[in-house]
């Protein structure tokens, strides 16, 4: 009986799909992923502005390295485990503070957001070195970002007559959001003790590509994505930022 036609090509396909399938190799990774807001924005100024700038609108106080935790998982598209394609999440607690010191009294400002990054993208391992079975790789990665809800806490201690006047609050000072971004990177991984892996990666993007709010807060605007307070800001601007990866991986 001859094959008809269309027949043959979906024989085709269905042999590729099966010989694929039976190369897909999994791995996991998990471990310190760090966040680096990179440009001149309004989220690593400092919160209470700057009085030799009056225009200049409140910071996030965000300026630095900010501390995170991701799970990572990877998919082998191929038997050389030249070609994959990464899916994970990113968990950063940016925290931020200022303290203003003086006779008989201290304030102190803290400004805390969470963001959650779930990402996925492609990578190509384009070398391997000998030593250790290590492989470098580049890749690029479609980012979905939540920012929740922020939290501004200020405490002020005055002393009067000897005795120390405690105030404190807590408040929301912007809503969450949801942004979408990109970002480039490169890392290196190499076997620690099969089929434990150590992958180290720097990635560069932007944070809110799409889904920003152009509106200034004079109109309602949120203003910027991360600074504290929607005062004195104009439209939403990009932010760059760099993550740093340090995991320990394990091929299933």
């Amino acid at each position: 009986m001859k094959i008809s036609t269309l027949g043959l090509p979906l024989l085709i396909l269905t042999l590729v799909a099966t010989s694929t399938s039976a190369q897909i190799r999994f791995r996991l990774a998990t471990g310190l992923s760090t966040d680096w807001i990179t440009n001149d924005n309004p989220a690593v100024y400092t919160l209470s502005g700057d009085t030799t700038k009056p225009n200049r609108p409140y910071g996030g106080a965000f300026d630095g390295a900010q501390v995170g935790w991701g799970l990572r998982g990877y998919i082998d598209l191929d038997k050389q485990k030249t070609f994959r394609i990464p899916v994970g999440v990113d968990v950063f607690l940016y925290r931020g503070t200022q303290s203003i010191n003086g006779i008989g009294y201290s304030f102190r400002v803290d400004h805390a957001s969470n963001l959650i990054s779930s990402f996925t993208g492609f990578e190509w391992s384009f070398v391997e070195f000998p030593l250790a079975f290590a492989r470098a790789y580049v890749g690029a990665e479609a980012r979905f970002l939540y920012v929740g809800d922020n939290t501004i806490t200020t405490r002020g201690i005055t002393i009067v007559d000897g005795k120390e006047i405690v105030s404190q609050d807590e408040y929301t000072g912007k809503p969450s959001a949801f942004r979408m971004g990109a970002m480039a990177r490169f890392g290196i991984e190499g076997e620690i003790y099969y089929p434990v892996f150590l992958n180290t990666s720097v990635g560069y993007g932007v944070m809110n590509l799409v889904g920003r709010d152009a509106r200034p807060t004079w109109q309602q605007g949120r203003g910027e994505l991360l600074t504290a307070r929607p005062l004195n800001e104009s439209g939403e601007g990009l932010l760059y930022h760099m993550n740093f990866s340090f995991m320990i991986q394990v091929r299933l």
